[in-house]
């Protein structure tokens, strides 16, 4: 979707072409009509990442999967970096993956694994993947495929209702998670604890002085043994994002890479 448009330009050019009328001296005018204020579900819609959005960061947390990274879509690029703490031990796996078009490398490293966990250990490279040794998802999750929105914000919004401008760039509503769950917001199990509460719960959006969104916030209410939640989308550097470019130095990513990836 593209940036919002501002309203001033519109009742401007009203204004203007009433001032022609009337110093033309006609005396049969149509009255014109006076702009229909823009809804604050439109001027949202408006301002989600599209396809023709300069590179910009983004911050996906509190779901089912937290993850960062930079999204290029004019260049059809993105970075993925995922961080989490295995249960039950010290071990962090850390997955960072860069895509441009159809290529894909990963870094990948078991972090704070003691001495004979029998986990593979990975080169500190960034790894080239051949996406023939992939298995179709993973194939499908490392190509670019036009993705511009990475925290579902522009789905959020479809699924929202009562949406109202709250403050200068700021909006407040409701969003149906029945109708959101390729989100990945919240699983199954919580979602059924939810019941009637998961189809209106809390939703705030801002925008920044161009009219794009910079956070969506979903504040996921308990449910059964779950505890009450925040699922946070953020998105900055509009055009100032570091350019994604294709690592130099790279090496084959070995057999382990292929096997962790495809399980």
């Amino acid at each position: 979707m593209n940036v919002l448009t501002k309203r001033l330009a519109l009742t401007g050019a009203l204004l203007i072409a009433g001032a022609g009328l009337t110093a033309c001296g006609t005396t049969d005018d149509v009255p014109e009509k006076a702009p229909q204020p823009v809804s604050a579900a439109t001027t949202l819609k408006k301002g989600v990442p599209g396809t023709g959005t300069p590179a910009f960061r983004y911050s996906v947390k509190g779901g089912q999967q937290s993850f960062t990274g930079v999204l290029d879509a004019p260049n059809k690029s993105v970075t993925s970096d995922f961080v989490e703490k295995i249960p039950d031990s010290e071990i962090t796996l850390t997955m960072r993956f860069l895509v441009i078009e159809k290529q894909a490398w990963a870094r990948i490293s078991f972090d704070d694994a003691p001495a004979g966990a029998g986990l593979p250990k990975f080169p500190k490279k960034w790894m080239k993947l051949d996406q023939g040794k992939l298995s179709a998802d993973s194939s499908e999750d490392l190509t670019y495929a036009g993705e511009t929105d990475p925290g579902f914000v522009s789905t959020l919004l479809a699924a929202a209702a009562d949406l109202k401008e709250t403050g200068k760039g700021t909006y407040a509503g409701t969003t149906d998670l029945t109708k959101s769950t390729e989100a990945d917001i919240v699983d199954d199990e919580t979602l059924k604890a939810l019941g009637e509460k998961a189809k209106a719960v809390p939703l705030e959006v801002t925008l920044d002085g161009e009219g794009r969104v910079t956070k969506a916030v979903v504040k996921i209410p308990a449910a059964g043994k779950v505890k009450a939640g925040t699922y946070e989308v953020v998105y900055d550097q509009y055009g100032k994002a570091s350019p994604i470019k294709e690592p130099s130095g790279a090496v084959n990513a070995p057999a382990d890479a292929y096997e962790l990836l495809n399980g």
